[in-house]
């Protein structure tokens, strides 16, 4: 439980990154596409973004335990 993903947030940003990755328009098709856009897509990062997933932290911590450690929606 304590290597769990569930309460890393940083897997959540990298989600978070992959998904806004996605949904450019053409998708990067060369290593420096892909850097060039990551760089970007990391500056883009609202504040927001970064609050809300520290401010979920005590949930997921609470569905954790309630799961018994098991998997979990997050």
């Amino acid at each position: 439980m304590a290597q769990s993903p569930d309460l890393n947030p940083i897997e959540h940003l990298w989600d978070h990154l992959d998904n806004q990755l996605r949904k450019r328009k053409p998708l990067p098709r060369s290593e420096k596409d892909l850097i060039e856009a990551l760089q970007e897509e990391w500056a883009n990062i609202k504040l927001e973004t970064l609050q809300n997933l520290i401010l979920s932290l005590p949930n997921r911590v609470n569905e954790i335990y309630k799961a018994k450690g098991r998997h979990t929606k997050y």
